[in-house]
């Protein structure tokens, strides 16, 4: 990681480079809750691979300190797709699975043995909730390319993808050389006859949680990406 985007006082996304404005929200927690003090240093990004650092500035302004510099996306994307499970711990893994640095987030709709089961509406506060999630997940962990984020999507259209595989005790171990995404099941796994047309893959010896499950798949693939 460049050293000046390393040692940012803090990180944020606008929408224009040329001329970063803040938002409300953006302005809010640098100034009141993170309390940066005028000069203090912001990497600013458009969350598409492109940054430059500025000044932080009285009132929420910025102030440009750099040119603009370009990070290229990388050979290989990878991927967690995951069945919602009941309480916070879904948070916790998005969180997790953008600190790790995946490429793509996908929560998947209900499947036979899911608990959690959500109706359209719950479905669009959640996905707004879990956004917000991945981009302060992104500013700490000062990314410069925005993960995806997809919600509510059957997992019969991500199996048909080529590199997908389901997370299965007892299956194969996984080859983060030729896996780019992973399906993990709800708390009480899949059915026999469900997602018979993707492989299945082993992450560890033991029945994992299905949060520490998402996160161990994605740490193995991210692993195995060229640098």
């Amino acid at each position: 990681m460049n050293p000046d985007l390393r040692m940012s006082a803090a990180h944020v996304f606008v929408d224009n480079l040329s001329d970063p404005q803040l938002d409300d929200e953006t302005s809010h927690h640098l100034g009141d809750v993170l309390r940066l003090r005028d000069g203090e240093p912001v990497s600013v990004s458009d969350g598409r691979g492109s940054w430059r650092i500025c000044r932080y500035v009285a009132k929420g302004q910025l102030r440009v300190e750099s040119d603009i510099e370009t990070v290229m996306p990388r050979s290989r994307r990878v991927g967690v797709a995951m069945v919602p499970v009941k309480g916070d711990r879904t948070e916790w893994a998005v969180e997790k699975l953008v600190e790790v640095g995946v490429d793509d987030i996908v929560l998947l709709a209900a499947m036979r043995r899911s608990v959690v089961r959500w109706d359209d509406e719950k479905w669009r506060h959640q996905h707004d909730r879990y956004s917000r999630i991945v981009l302060a997940a992104a500013r700490q962990s000062r990314c410069v390319w925005l993960p995806t984020l997809q919600s509510n999507i059957d997992a019969s259209t991500i199996t048909r993808q080529s590199g997908v595989a389901v997370a299965d005790i007892g299956a194969p171990a996984l080859d983060a050389s030729i896996v780019s995404m992973v399906i993990i099941g709800p708390e009480g796994g899949f059915d026999a006859d469900e997602l018979t047309d993707a492989p299945r893959v082993a992450l560890a010896d033991g029945v994992l949680r299905a949060e520490t499950a998402a996160i161990v798949a994605a740490t193995r693939m991210v692993a195995h990406l060229p640098r």
